[in-house]
């Protein structure tokens, strides 16, 4: 059986404060026709070589000093019934930075999808913000960014 785990946020004003659960999913085969990513077809990933893959794990670390930027909105928004008044910017894990590495060399991956897994935010809602908030919030993720996901820099 193939699981994800979910991290759930327990508080509004503690991104640190979450609650992680590891949930089935469906089988391969129907990952095609459960997506709902705007009509576009998916291919599944082929399915383990053997049960002797193994299988990449990230430890939820608790660090002492919080390797995250809360960005306080000049302009809040209501997505889903909620408004967002600040968004949450947090360094990149190196499980993190692995999986977006693998991500690009499949094909093109935007800062925005980079910025995404750096916010919890969705790529949309952040291309979305207004140019103030949307100017600091990818100033300070590009600067959160490791050597090997800044363009041009060397």
């Amino acid at each position: 059986m193939i699981t994800a785990k979910v991290t759930t946020p327990m508080s509004k004003d503690d991104p640190s404060d979450v609650k992680i659960e590891e949930i089935p999913l469906p089988p391969i085969e129907m990952w095609g026709e459960l997506d709902n990513s705007q009509g576009s077809a998916v291919t599944a990933p082929a399915a383990p070589a053997s049960s002797e893959q193994r299988v990449r794990e990230e430890e939820q670390l608790d660090f002492v000093d919080d390797p995250s930027v809360v960005i306080p909105l000049k302009f809040p928004f209501r997505r889903q019934g909620i408004v967002i008044s600040s968004i949450t910017v947090r360094r990149l894990t190196i499980g993190q930075v692995s999986g977006l590495v693998t991500r690009i060399g499949g094909g093109e991956i935007s800062t925005f999808d980079i910025y995404s897994v750096m916010t919890g935010q969705p790529a949309a809602v952040l291309r979305g913000l207004v140019s103030e908030d949307g100017t600091e919030v990818s100033n300070v993720a590009y600067g959160f960014l490791p050597p090997s996901l800044r363009a041009g820099d060397e």
